[in-house]
């Protein structure tokens, strides 16, 4: 890592190239080559430990990246903070950008991708660490991870939440034109490529506070032939006076709507529903026997239809007595 002085310096001329003016390109493409800079030089270590628990970071080094816990591959996020560092649920992990992310957008062409007036207040993370501001990247380090995937793997966008919109670009140099990765605006999914054992830094650009939840997916294709992805979500709470706390709620809120669902969906249907239940007829007479054999309609109805051959019976029987008494009366009284 640099030191306190190397990022100090790095972080000015990352805030006096934005400020000065950036080229953009003319659409996202593929990630351009890392910048050299002795502060993405790093070694994942294979026993790193993984932390279960809400973390609200307001500055330091977080990269995104994968790794296989319990032989299944997984987004997480390392947290460099830490000595030695660890790793956590980005869902669980909130990125406060406070006051010093803010940066006004400079005038000219060459920032009209951002779709802002120029000073407007945008909230950076910059490409190179910055005091007071969270230094977000991406890594491809972990020892298995480096040993599974073919050539690298691609952390793609597939939707955004949040009150504006969200840029994601690399500069060559610091200061170079812009190579635009992520551009919330355009249409979705958009990827971006991480070539594998490597460490990379870009700009992400928030145009308005607020809390935003970035889906994402992580992808790649192993040396065995086979293909692995994982769903996950990056959380940032941009602005001073954004509650960090509330993006947890949120959070919690839409996983807990996401298990129930499932649940839902995995349960069987036994309740019968309205429709089926307006079919059921309050009396004989008030409409035509359900057509379910097995249903309680139907053990009503042949409840009524066992009484009626019953009390036929029992009526042919009572007027068959009636006729024999008569006949044998006749035949008395033609003997007498």
């Amino acid at each position: 890592m640099t030191s306190r002085t190397r990022r100090t310096r790095l972080a000015a001329a990352c805030t006096a190239a934005l400020v000065a003016g950036l080229a953009v390109s003319a659409a996202p493409a593929a990630v351009a080559d890392a910048p050299d800079d002795a502060g993405l030089e790093q070694t994942v270590e294979a026993d790193e430990e993984v932390v279960a628990e809400d973390e609200v970071v307001t500055d330091g080094h977080v990269d995104v990246g994968p790794r296989f816990l319990d032989d299944e591959w997984t987004t997480l996020a390392r947290d460099d903070r830490e000595v030695p560092s660890v790793w956590r649920d980005p869902e669980r992990t909130v990125l406060h950008l406070g006051d010093a992310a803010v940066l006004p957008a400079p005038d000219g062409a060459n920032y009209e991708f951002l779709g802002v007036e120029p000073g407007t207040p945008l909230h950076v993370v910059p490409q190179t660490q910055a005091p007071d501001v969270v230094w977000l990247g991406w890594n491809t380090q972990d020892p298995e991870v480096v040993d599974a995937i073919d050539l690298g793997a691609s952390l793609r966008l597939d939707g955004l939440d949040g009150p504006g919109e969200v840029f994601v670009f690399l500069q060559e140099g610091v200061t170079g034109p812009p190579n635009v990765l992520w551009d919330s605006g355009g249409p979705l999914p958009q990827e971006l490529w991480m070539e594998v054992n490597t460490h990379v830094h870009a700009n992400w650009v928030f145009t308005e506070p607020g809390i935003y939840r970035l889906d994402v997916t992580m992808l790649a294709d192993l040396k065995d032939g086979t293909s692995v992805e994982d769903e996950s979500t990056l959380v940032f709470a941009v602005g001073e006076d954004t509650d960090p706390s509330e993006a947890l709620v949120a959070v919690a809120d839409d996983t807990a709507s996401d298990e129930e669902t499932a649940e839902g969906d995995a349960s069987p249907d036994t309740s019968p529903s309205e429709d089926a239940a307006a079919e059921v007829p309050d009396a004989p007479g008030a409409g035509a026997a359900p057509s379910d054999s097995s249903g309680p309609g139907a053990v009503v109805w042949g409840a009524a239809a066992a009484g009626l051959v019953l009390l036929l019976v029992l009526i042919a029987r009572v007027v068959s007595a009636r006729r024999a008494r008569a006949a044998a009366d006749h035949d008395a009284g033609d003997e007498s």
